[in-house]
């Protein structure tokens, strides 16, 4: 499909929400080598760092939150960047700069392609789906699906998994022990918390660091602007990684991880078995739900943040001692990987702007 288009991206407020959107654009540039994009994020510092490290064009949208007074300022903006940009489909994947974003789409007739990561729908999702053409989602079983209003929604509620970027699965061992300094002998823990609720994981660590350093070896990302512990002997710390983050996921036995989809896909799509602990009681509870879905699968274990500090331990050192489990766990983590989300998405975008551009 080789026509001149224009995708707009809209997500915000975390990696989990922009991450996948730039998998379904590298899988759109790969069908579409002539297609062009826009990013749309919030004004937080890590959405904006990240698109800048992926080198795509992007605006930011004044607010993290829509609220009542805020959201008139923000579709003034919303508005005005679409008129300069003037794409020809809008992909929305959460957050709350989306709803302004798909609002003026909206107005101008502008297709909207929906994706739903969590178990759980979020109140942006449930609002755009109203006047989206299709939504989209990453769990196969245990999400909610959305009753999608619009007429001219079609298709919709497609299960086309959570699109993972390609790279992030092409790290090297070789290089991930040599960033980390690490021998190898021994299995490694990967500490990740999202951009939402690490600290409580950086302080379980933290406490019970020389514990959990008699079984694994540690890496730990802390999450900008949040503090772990001093680096040691068996302990490798940074507060964010974008291009070595695949090379750490290569060397990982075993993750401790908050909920977020996004780190699931990721860790599905590397078969690295997860101890989950849900950040509980944020946005429909929907971390619950998703580590509750992944956990039927057998690839995770959920604990409660309740549980870090008498459980965490055990549940780790006894990981670390037995390989064969570790192996199982990788193996049912897998299922939940859809290796071509990222093209299924793709084929839907580029359908919607074809519709709008005439081009059959």
């Amino acid at each position: 499909m080789h026509f001149l288009m224009k995708i707009l991206f809209a997500a915000g407020g975390s990696i989990g929400h922009i991450a996948p959107c730039i998998a379904v654009w590298r899988a759109v540039e790969k069908r579409s080598p002539d297609a062009s994009a826009h990013f749309v994020c919030s004004t937080a510092m890590d959405d904006q760092t990240f698109l800048q490290k992926e080198g795509v064009a992007f605006t930011a949208l004044s607010g993290r939150r829509v609220s009542l007074f805020a959201l008139p300022l923000m579709l003034l903006q919303a508005w005005m960047m679409i008129g300069r940009e003037k794409p020809d489909a809008v992909f929305s994947k959460g957050g709350g700069v989306t709803i302004p974003v798909a609002i003026a789409a909206w107005m101008r007739g502008i297709p909207i392609v929906v994706h739903e990561s969590d178990a759980v729908p979020g109140r942006a999702t449930r609002f755009i789906s109203k006047f989206a053409r299709s939504v989209c989602y990453g769990f196969q079983n245990g999400s909610e699906k959305l009753k999608v209003k619009s007429e001219k929604c079609f298709p919709s509620n497609i299960y086309t998994g959570n699109p993972v970027r390609t790279d992030i699965t092409l790290g090297s061992r070789e290089r991930g022990l040599n960033l980390t300094g690490f021998s190898g002998s021994r299995p490694v823990l990967l500490v990740m918390g999202g951009s939402q609720g690490a600290q409580t994981l950086n302080d379980a660590v933290a406490k019970h660091l020389d514990e959990l350093l008699r079984s694994v070896d540690i890496v730990h990302i802390t999450g900008v602007g949040k503090s772990g512990a001093a680096e040691k002997s068996g302990y490798w710390t940074r507060p964010f990684v974008h291009d070595e983050l695949a090379d750490l996921y290569a060397i990982t036995d075993l993750a401790l991880s908050r909920a977020g989809a996004g780190s699931i896909g990721e860790l599905a799509a590397n078969g690295i078995p997860a101890i989950l602990v849900p950040l509980e009681g944020l946005a429909q509870n929907h971390q619950v739900k998703n580590a509750e879905a992944a956990a039927r699968s057998g690839g995770c274990i959920i604990l409660k943040q309740a549980g870090l500090d008498t459980e965490l331990v055990a549940i780790v050192r006894n990981l670390a001692e037995h390989d064969e489990i570790r192996t199982a766990m990788s193996a049912k983590m897998r299922t939940l990987h859809k290796p071509d989300a990222d093209v299924a998405v793709a084929k839907i975008l580029l359908a919607a702007a074809a519709e709008r551009c005439g081009v059959s």
